[in-house]
């Protein structure tokens, strides 16, 4: 008889970027992949999206992550963040938001 916890099965990781974060604790990652048509015989890329649980809330809209197929969290949410492969490069933001760095418009009256 053993003692000790068995050891955690070899789960599903995938790699694909975050296409939003808007939900609380909660990103929509699409996943990319190849498939071959059937009657042509061309290379078709296909997309598939999943809802992974994000804790600290850490990965934002265009980041690359990894996730891991996790036990059901919600009715949609089977998925788990693993890590930030790669995060998105910083778009520069037009409007009242005031940008690091960059010197304020001067108004004339």
């Amino acid at each position: 008889m053993t003692t000790g916890t068995p050891a955690r099965t070899k789960r599903r990781i995938v790699i694909g970027t975050v296409k939003s974060d808007k939900m609380d604790k909660t990103i929509v990652v699409t996943v990319a992949h190849k498939v071959r048509h059937p009657v042509y015989g061309k290379y078709v890329t296909r997309h598939e999206s999943f809802k992974a649980h994000d804790e600290k809330e850490q990965a934002k809209e265009g980041d690359t992550v990894e996730i891991a197929f996790a036990r059901r969290l919600s009715k949609s949410k089977h998925w788990r963040l693993v890590r930030i492969v790669r995060a998105a490069p910083v778009r520069a933001v037009r409007g009242d938001e005031a940008i690091p760095g960059a010197a304020a418009p001067e108004v004339s009256s």
